[in-house]
């Protein structure tokens, strides 16, 4: 111990006088001319060719990764990336890692190296598909570029490999198309991988309950009509980032699209739900990973799965919602149209001119005409008035006939034809019929007489048979054909034909009756 302390303050002694020796005490009478002529110049660091950049610290151009590093170091680095899979116990990484690193320090920050041991990170190496060791993979703004296996075969091959990474020449040979669609390949892995793993389980938990929370709000509101048609947009749009992440077109939604403006809206609730996974509002606009060449998308990834299990356990109660939200617009829409068409039916009604009681409406025609003669007569003037405004000759006959009414007048009863309509009970309106001219003998004066007349009218007969009936036997008849050799024979004979004989025979009654008598007496005798 003592022999520590001594060392320690001889060293401590011999800083004190270099110290010392490397101060200059400046005097006011100090004159430079009296200095030795070669002084003691301090030792000159070795100056850098000319080009080369300043080696950088190696803390700062080599990392050892973690899985959850490899998104901040890897997939969002400022430079290009060489991602070295090694193993501890690979003999060939022991070798190649100590020459990679020379390369990032010497590059002054030109790019990275970033070490990440398979045995550890067994997810990256998988999602990487590394199947030799050393594996060593060359990465420009978050997308493999470049890889080789195995110890570089030369150090021309290493240059060009550098060259490449740096965009400052063709790989050698070229890159196949074979080639650029499995380093796409990897790269999606790598970031799903990567951002998986950036993400804690804490957060993803709370993101999870977040979106269900703000989703069952969302059912709950009224700020947007179609709540699974919103969420599966919100969806759609998540996915979309997380199938292209280094895409910035797929980064921003546009608030004023017609489609999203129709389901989204202006709705808190949703633009809460895009901020919790990253969004942020500009203008019109709702914009993730402005800055970055590369977007986190493990939020993402959680959200849409979120929005996809909610889905699936509340389509049964969002469809309800939607038919009660769709009934009770129903409802309103009714109610609306019955309400308006009460209105309207009232101001109609407050429109509608009063109906004047005095008025008779009558419908005229002319007998055998098929014109109608519409007529607003007062219901005091006489019927007569119908006929004067026909235009009908006075000094022709005329009946007017009121089915409807049971009214029939003929032109000589002036006393009828002087009756107000009032007092005819054609009141308030009417359909009457004007026949002109001399009605024949059998027409009736009345009703009363038709109806009489027509109670002794016992009709036409009818009668079927077969075969044919004798010429004399005073029947009026048709024969028609039934078929089938079937003939019908019409009696077409009538009993006012019988009726129009009775004058005749009233007249001739007692001449009629001798002659009865003599006939019965000589049938007597006959019989006898």
């Amino acid at each position: 111990q003592e022999a520590a302390d001594d060392e320690a303050a001889i060293r401590a002694q011999l800083r004190d006088e270099k110290e010392q020796s490397d101060m200059v005490e400046v005097k006011a009478d100090f004159d430079p001319t009296t200095l030795p002529i070669n002084p003691t110049a301090a030792p000159v660091q070795p100056k850098a060719p000319e080009g080369m950049p300043k080696p950088a610290a190696k803390e700062s151009v080599v990392f050892e990764a973690t899985t959850a590093q490899l998104q901040e170091l890897v997939l969002e680095s400022p430079v290009p990336v060489l991602l070295d899979v090694y193993a501890d116990w690979c003999g060939p990484c022991k070798a190649l890692t100590p020459a990679l690193t020379e390369m990032a320090v010497k590059s002054g920050g030109a790019f990275r190296l970033v070490k990440l041991n398979t045995d550890t990170e067994k997810a990256a190496s998988a999602a990487l598909e590394v199947t030799s060791l050393p594996t060593i993979l060359g990465i420009r703004d978050g997308k493999i570029i470049h890889m080789f296996q195995g110890m570089p075969r030369s150090e021309e091959m290493m240059k060009n490999f550098m060259l490449g990474l740096f965009n400052a020449a063709p790989f050698q040979p070229a890159i196949t198309a074979e080639q650029t669609a499995k380093y796409e390949e990897l790269t999606d892995k790598l970031i799903k991988t990567a951002s998986s793993a950036s993400f804690s389980f804490s957060a993803r938990e709370r993101l999870t309950e977040r979106v269900n929370m703000r989703l069952d709000e969302l059912v709950e509101s009224d700020s947007v009509n179609d709540v699974e048609g919103a969420a599966r947009l919100m969806r759609r749009l998540f996915d979309n980032v997380v199938r292209h992440p280094i895409d910035k077109k797929y980064r921003s939604v546009n608030l004023e699209n017609k489609v999203i403006a129709s389901k989204v809206g202006s709705s808190s609730i949703c633009l809460s739900i895009f901020k919790s996974v990253g969004f942020v509002k500009s203008g019109s606009e709702l914009i993730i990973g402005k800055d970055k060449k590369i977007v986190n998308v493990a939020p993402l990834m959680v959200a849409r799965d979120a929005i996809d299990n909610w889905i699936q356990k509340n389509e049964r109660e969002m469809v309800a919602a939607a038919r009660r939200k769709k009934d009770m617009i129903d409802r309103v829409k009714v109610q609306a149209e019955l309400e308006a068409a009460a209105q309207l039916e009232a101001e109609e009604e407050e429109e509608e001119e009063e109906v004047d009681s005095t008025i008779c409406n009558l419908k005229v025609r002319l007998d055998g005409k098929k014109k109608v003669h519409e007529m607003a007569l007062s219901q005091d003037d006489p019927i007569s008035k119908v006929v004067d405004l026909l235009e009908i000759e006075e000094s022709q006959e005329y009946q007017i006939t009121c089915v409807a009414k049971r009214l029939v007048l003929k032109s000589s009863d002036e006393t009828a034809m002087q009756k107000s309509l009032k007092d005819h009970k054609l009141m308030p309106a009417a359909a009457i019929v004007v026949k002109v001219g001399t009605g024949s003998a059998a027409d009736a004066s009345s009703l009363k007489e038709r109806a009489a007349k027509k109670a002794l009218k016992k009709g036409s007969h009818t009668m079927q048979s077969v075969g044919i009936y004798a010429k004399d036997d005073n029947n009026k008849a048709e024969l028609i054909d039934g078929g089938n050799g079937v003939l019908y024979e019409h009696d077409v004979s009538d009993d006012e034909d019988d009726e129009a004989a009775e004058p005749a025979e009233e007249g001739a009654e007692g001449e009629t009756g001798e002659n009865v008598e003599e006939v019965d007496g000589e049938g007597e005798e006959k019989d006898e």
